[in-house]
């Protein structure tokens, strides 16, 4: 265990060295509500946002399915702007105990269209049956204060051929109205999660769905009243053809209502947010050789938000945006250890917006050269890490460094 949580500080600083899948949606973790969304995203999207985040992952961008969690340290990290990282990291760390339990730590820390959060959850679960395949798991996101620990209830399969089922139920600040007066929640934000891939031959589809209960909290302090609902899913499909072709393809989709209510005398003005999301990616691999794969794929990406507040606090209140792109590379193994897949992703956006309650529209080509180094350092588990160096190519300039690691234990 010793060796092992060295092990955990080495990668986990790797995987910090800056500090960022998909940028919709979290697929594979629950998204619980978190309190500071009140606050709203406290960070803006540019024309080159989407194109930076998806470029940042490993590609091709669809050539992991949606496997379930397994120990490791896992991660990318990216500059989209001189002051902005895109970051995804995640670690998860089981003991055994003597008999079917075990003790798991799982942290995440992602971002979505609410903003950036964080996830740290410590558990204790059992297998139910010997052989079965199901365990149970009960976690906590314990904090000093005990009106923010939220409780998560986790029950999951996984088969011997790869099919896989996992159902979340998470309640957040699960003791709030009871540890403090300021405010109180008249309806509790519970989650509900589901998600599994399931094997028909040589086909996997998969997929996941994330409700967020219609939550009502009152603000006694701050004099407002909040109100949110999200619900969120998406499905997949992976299958090889021939000896040497696999296509891919993903859809999702996201709705989100949110208001904030003055009760008086508030310092928070009254806000309305109707947020839309979809989202469809189509990928085409072939195994050229042994040493050779060559990839593609086209990606459609549409995020329309609809913000009512007061036009002078300095933040976009609509947007429109639609994105269309398409990418191919190659994957070439160099040597035992080193692995090139350089890509070219052109994306075009349209982004209608306004702020401030004045339009401010923007329209053109993107384009990044992406020139990833995997570098393998456990050969055993197939564990890398990726130096990523990108380029922008509609304006010949530097592209943002980007980091990525994979170590599974």
């Amino acid at each position: 265990m010793v060796i092992r949580l060295f092990q955990l500080g080495v990668a986990g600083v790797l995987g910090a060295v800056a500090v960022a899948h998909h940028a919709a949606a979290d697929w594979r973790e629950p998204q619980p509500f978190r309190r500071d969304v009140v606050d709203g995203r406290q960070f803006d999207y540019n024309t080159e946002s989407f194109l930076h985040r998806f470029t940042f992952e490993p590609a091709p961008g669809l050539n992991q399915g949606m496997s379930p969690p397994r120990d490791g340290v896992f991660g990318t990290a990216g500059s989209t702007r001189s002051d902005e990282l895109y970051t995804r990291q995640e670690i998860q760390l089981t003991g055994d105990f003597d008999g079917p339990g075990y003790f798991r730590y799982r942290y995440r820390r992602f971002e979505d269209f609410d903003g950036r959060y964080d996830s740290n959850l410590i558990g204790v679960g059992s297998e139910l049956g010997q052989g079965s395949g199901v365990t149970a798991t009960v976690y906590g996101d314990v904090e000093g204060a005990k009106e923010n620990v939220d409780l998560h209830g986790e029950l999951a399969w996984e088969g011997g051929d790869g099919s896989h089922a996992r159902a979340v139920v998470v309640a957040p600040d699960f003791i709030f109205n009871d540890k403090q007066g300021d405010a109180e929640y008249g309806r509790y934000p519970f989650t509900y999660y589901l998600s599994g891939g399931y094997r028909l031959g040589e086909a996997l589809v998969y997929g996941f769905a994330n409700y967020n209960d219609n939550t009502r909290l009152h603000d006694h302090a701050g004099d407002f009243t909040y109100r949110y609902q999200q619900g969120r899913g998406g499905v997949g499909v992976e299958v090889p053809f021939g000896d040497a072709w696999e296509m891919g393809l993903e859809v999702e989709g996201l709705y989100t209502t949110r208001a904030l209510d003055d009760r008086g005398d508030s310092d928070h003005p009254e806000q309305r947010l109707r947020r839309r999301h979809s989202q469809a990616t189509a990928e085409l691999r072939y195994a050229y050789s042994a040493d050779t794969s060559l990839w593609g794929g086209v990606r459609y990406f549409r995020l329309v938000e609809r913000e009512r507040r007061p036009a002078d606090d300095g933040r976009v209140d609509r947007q429109d945006r639609l994105e269309r792109m398409a990418y191919l590379g190659v994957t070439r193994r160099l040597s035992e250890r080193l692995q090139l897949a350089p890509g070219v992703f052109v994306n075009h956006a349209d982004v209608r917006q306004r702020e401030d309650g004045e339009p401010d529209d923007e329209r053109g080509f993107y384009a990044k050269l992406t020139l990833p180094l995997q570098v393998t350092v456990n050969q055993s588990t197939g564990g890398y890490v990726a130096l990523n160096p990108t380029a922008r190519l509609h304006r010949a300039a530097f592209g943002g460094g980007n980091v990525q690691v994979y170590l599974p234990f």
